[in-house]
């Protein structure tokens, strides 16, 4: 009897463990957005931009952001010219947040959950693990995310002839329009150009 009840014991505190390791992040890379075609006879620059789903969310980001009042747009920019051209996130004319405060908001938070299992663990030892192996699963993911979540944000950058740039901004959900504009600068004369969802290309 004693035996089967150890063996009861056992098998509760593995599958805590287990429950408490669910704590993770796992989101796919951008796929790149196709531009519109650009002739390879005439020097010009265009962008495109797409609103993720919740289900891209999920899938590109692992959170659904959009439950948190932001609307993630994936933007393409494509320099098909012999020069240099400044990309500014203050250039759009939609809001942004900057992405790590985004990140923060959808960051995996379990302390609850562990420190239920510390208080237990107060009288049954073994419900410390759980307890420990929760707390350091959840700050793995939340490094995990913050690291993505910046890795995948537009920057401002210079983008160099013949390339093309992408990444997502993080716009609030009920100030989203999508016919927004971007515009972008000639390094080296200084004239901008302005860019939009009826204009995607402007030839130089």
């Amino acid at each position: 009897m004693q035996s089967v009840k150890n063996y009861l014991f056992l098998v509760s505190v593995i599958a805590l463990i287990t429950l408490a390791g669910c704590a993770h992040y796992r989101a796919h890379p951008l796929k790149k957005l196709v531009t519109p075609p650009v002739k390879t006879t005439h020097q010009a620059i265009a962008f495109s931009h797409h609103a993720l789903s919740k289900g891209e969310c999920m899938l590109y980001l692992d959170r659904d952001v959009l439950a948190k009042g932001y609307q993630p747009v994936h933007i393409t920019f494509t320099n098909n010219s012999k020069n240099y051209f400044t990309l500014s996130k203050e250039n759009f004319s939609l809001p942004y947040a900057n992405s790590d405060d985004v990140a923060k908001l959808v960051h995996t938070n379990t302390a609850g959950r562990a420190a239920g299992y510390g208080v237990v663990g107060l009288f049954i030892w073994p419900f410390i693990i759980p307890a420990v192996v929760d707390g350091i699963g959840s700050s793995e993911a939340n490094h995990q995310l913050d690291a993505d979540f910046a890795g995948k944000a537009l920057r401002n950058q210079i983008v160099a002839p013949y390339s093309t740039v992408h990444g997502l901004i993080f716009v609030p959900k009920n100030e989203f329009d999508a016919n927004f504009t971007m515009s972008v600068t000639n390094q080296e004369t200084g004239t901008s150009y302005t860019l939009s969802s009826s204009k995607p290309e402007v030839k130089l």
